[in-house]
């Protein structure tokens, strides 16, 4: 595990390095965490000021731009012989505004996910705001009847 936290150490200094104060947050989890096998996916949750005009798609290619920035190091090559695959990194990159938006994969790292750099305390002050007990239940759509009124 401690190969793949290194990348996640070196990625995270070169995107501070690159966006200084507009670097909000960053936040890890996934699977890799929750068990601790770096060759499961690793999401990152980058906060970033004022990406929220920038597509989906454009916020895909922000992170490209990271991971070709440690594909030469030595530590990225010895993980890719060590397990015949690059590491799955996975991004999600919000404005802090998006952070209020509760989407689930948000909703995950914000209750689950370890804070590797939180500048301005707001993702800590975005999962407080998180009601975990109401996150637990799943509604399924088949047990519905047509025309019943359900409470979310």
């Amino acid at each position: 595990m401690q190969s793949l936290l290194n990348l996640v150490e070196t990625l995270s200094e070169k995107i501070l390095e690159h966006y200084e104060d507009k670097l909000k947050g960053i936040v890890i989890g996934g699977e890799a965490i929750d068990t601790f096998d770096e060759k499961k996916t690793l999401l990152i949750l980058l906060v970033l000021d004022k990406v929220h005009k920038i597509s989906f798609y454009a916020r895909e290619e922000i992170a490209e731009y990271f991971i070709k920035k440690i594909e030469p190091l030595e530590s990225y090559f010895e993980y890719v012989k060590k397990y015949g695959q690059r590491p799955l990194l996975y991004f999600i990159i919000l404005d802090p505004s998006e952070l209020s938006f509760h989407n689930p994969i948000v909703l995950y790292l914000l209750t689950n996910g370890k804070v590797l750099f939180d500048k301005e305390k707001l993702i800590e002050k975005e999962a407080k705001k998180v009601n975990v007990a109401n996150i637990n239940g799943v509604l399924k759509l088949s047990e519905i009847n047509k025309g019943e009124v359900i409470e979310l």
